[in-house]
């Protein structure tokens, strides 16, 4: 558990170096930084919206797959599958909140407006 604690921090640090290295020419100005900066996220958000859906889309067709073939075997069986059907399935609907969120998180750090202000005008 312990050795689990410290690769979610080095995956943590890794998933972060790609907004601090965004500038690789080691130019000083701010603004040069903050585009590119905004430019990998909104590269991220089209990533989320473009890939996401198609892979939530094979993960429930699997899950109903799955499902249908354990139907056909004995019980042990037939309760595997519909564990692993009910993981596949939990794991698409992560996986559309994370479609739902992710533009919305982009917005929020790309444009530095909170939800309260978009909804204000």
């Amino acid at each position: 558990m312990k050795s689990f604690k410290y690769w979610m921090l080095l995956m943590l640090v890794f998933a972060l170096s790609a907004v601090v290295f965004a500038d690789e020419t080691g130019n000083t100005d701010g603004e040069v930084t903050a585009a590119k900066i905004s430019s990998q996220l909104c590269q991220f958000r089209a990533l989320i919206v473009g890939i996401l859906p198609t892979i939530v889309l094979i993960t429930f067709l699997l899950a109903g797959l799955i499902y249908i073939a354990g139907q056909t075997f004995g019980a042990e069986m037939k309760s595997r599958a519909q564990n692993w059907a009910m993981s596949l399935i939990a794991g698409g609907i992560i996986g559309m909140t994370a479609v739902v969120v992710a533009p919305l998180l982009v917005d929020i750090c790309w444009h530095g407006k909170g939800l309260y202000q978009k909804s204000m005008r």
